[in-house]
């Protein structure tokens, strides 16, 4: 079970760094014209300096960003 909690640790402290250190992921450019960007829809997106977006429409079609990880930043 303690080998279980570390495990469980280790992972969460890596996943929270991952994107400062460059872990994260180049996703395909969006056609932004098709999309209704709704800034109220909650669905928390980190780029890789750090900062938390609403969501993915608000990171890829008002910052211009393709570089990020699903989920708030730590």
């Amino acid at each position: 079970m303690k080998k279980i909690l570390v495990i469980l640790s280790l992972a969460s402290i890596f996943i929270s760094t991952s994107c400062k250190k460059g872990g994260c992921i180049e996703h395909e450019k969006w056609a932004c014209e098709l999309i209704d960007i709704n800034p109220n829809y909650y669905d928390p997106v980190c780029d890789c300096q750090g900062n938390t977006y609403q969501n993915e429409a608000v990171i890829q079609c008002i910052e211009v960003k393709t570089k990020y990880k699903k989920g708030k930043c730590k």
